[in-house]
């Protein structure tokens, strides 16, 4: 489902075609999700598995918005 990496300090998640860097910000952590040539959303969560829980959620809504009613 998802592929890790390391990236310097950033965790670099992949999302059914989104990239998602995980990064630890002081108390916070921060993850950041775009598709190649797209702006980046920034999500923030108190934890590591908050934000990507977050992050996959806010991937899921867009490829949602995308698809064509019927």
């Amino acid at each position: 489902m998802a592929r890790v990496r390391a990236a310097a300090e950033a965790e670099v998640l992949e999302h059914r075609g989104y990239q998602i860097r995980l990064s630890p910000t002081g108390l916070e952590w921060m993850a950041v999700v775009a598709r190649p040539k797209q702006r980046p959303a920034l999500i923030m969560a108190l934890d590591r598995d908050a934000a990507i829980a977050k992050a996959y959620e806010w991937i899921d809504r867009q490829l949602a918005s995308d698809k064509p009613s019927a």
